[in-house]
């Protein structure tokens, strides 16, 4: 697709060292952390059959990028899992920059996958980044908000750590189990599957389709550094929960979570605050339902927390966008079955749907 000197090509595997290249305007200049990161998040996902990206090309030269990472959802209470697309990595050459690239290649994407997939889904908008999507047609769903449970010494040791020149002390986590705990370094694919399906399930929704694949896939990210929790009875796995660690190991993120029953989780989180094995805890709001707010709030999680309001003060909170796939659409075509995805209600997020997480 031409476009005033350049060529909008769908990414083919032949440009996958150019494209690297790319990246490290987005991503840093390290080649040796760059590559593996692409291949895992494009080469490696699962449900995408192969990397979903449009390139940009200047005279056979790649000059822009924008990624689509894929996820399954599902309605709730069925088994027929569908593609969304979360609109990633987008880079242009410094040199190409006002050209139009950006919004040339997202439209290209909307002509090649609304053939295969539903709904974009971004979840990691910048602030400069969102006018663009906006002028797109992508809807606010909800705003990413942390409920966080820290103490004033833990902020103010992560906010100093943070601002060190110094590479950050790692805060040691013992592995290993601890009566009904088991802390670990590594995820239990089929246990976590085993969970996830048992979980109690009311009402209509969309949720994120995890099976053993998923498991095994989602947290190889080698950028990325995970703790995994499990609530153990005997041998058998009642509930999980499974912590992103920030880079100076003093904050930890609550990404992704099940538990049979109404116990598991509860007891979990308990257990890490207890154990002080992180400064700061935090969550996104947008994926905490009623009972699970009431166990967190239990535990010292608050909406408006000092380290949020800092937060806000900084950086300010963006949406999570949603759209259609295809370029042209109407209200209806918003809807699964009959389930309006405009709504937060409606959807049963986690944040490792994030391709950030």
């Amino acid at each position: 697709m031409p476009h005033t000197g350049y060529d909008i090509t769908l990414y083919r595997p032949e440009l996958k060292l150019q494209v690297v290249n790319l990246l490290q305007y987005l991503w840093g200049g390290d080649p040796d952390r760059n590559l593996p990161y692409f291949e895992w998040k494009y080469d490696n996902n699962p449900y995408s059959g192969s990397p979903l990206g449009i390139a940009a090309l200047h005279e056979g030269r790649v000059v822009g990028f924008r990624g689509y990472f894929a996820n399954r959802f599902k309605l709730c209470e069925k088994n027929d899992p569908f593609v969304v697309l979360s609109p990633g990595d987008t880079c242009v050459h410094p040199d190409h920059w006002r050209k139009g690239l950006s919004v040339a290649m997202g439209k290209a994407a909307m002509d090649e996958y609304a053939k295969e997939c539903r709904m974009f889904l971004n979840m990691t908008c910048s602030k400069a980044s969102l006018p663009g999507y906006q002028s797109m047609g992508f809807f606010p769903l909800a705003k990413k908000a942390y409920l966080s449970q820290h103490s004033i010494l833990g902020l103010t040791k992560c906010i100093v750590s943070a601002r060190s020149i110094s590479p950050p002390e790692m805060k040691r986590i013992t592995l290993g189990r601890f009566d009904h705990i088991l802390v670990s370094d590594k995820p239990r694919p089929s246990e976590m599957r085993s969970v996830v399906v048992g979980q109690d399930r009311k009402g209509l929704g969309i949720e994120l389709f995890q099976d053993e694949d998923f498991f095994r896939w989602r947290f190889g990210n080698p950028r990325n550094r995970y703790v995994y929790y499990y609530r153990m009875e005997g041998t058998r796995t009642l509930g999980y929960v499974v912590l992103g660690v920030s880079p100076n190991h003093r904050r930890g993120y609550i990404l992704d979570f099940a538990e049979m029953g109404s116990q598991a989780i509860g007891e979990i989180l308990g257990y890490i605050v207890r154990a002080r094995h992180f400064d700061i805890l935090s969550i996104y709001s947008f994926c905490v339902n009623d009972m699970l707010l009431k166990t967190l709030q239990g535990l010292g999680f608050k909406i408006n927390s000092l380290a949020r309001i800092l937060e806000r003060k900084l950086h300010g909170e963006l949406p999570l966008l949603i759209r259609p796939v295809k370029e042209t659409f109407t209200d209806r075509d918003f809807f699964i079955g009959e389930i309006d995805t405009r709504k937060i209600e409606h959807w049963s997020l986690k944040p490792i749907c994030s391709d950030a997480a």
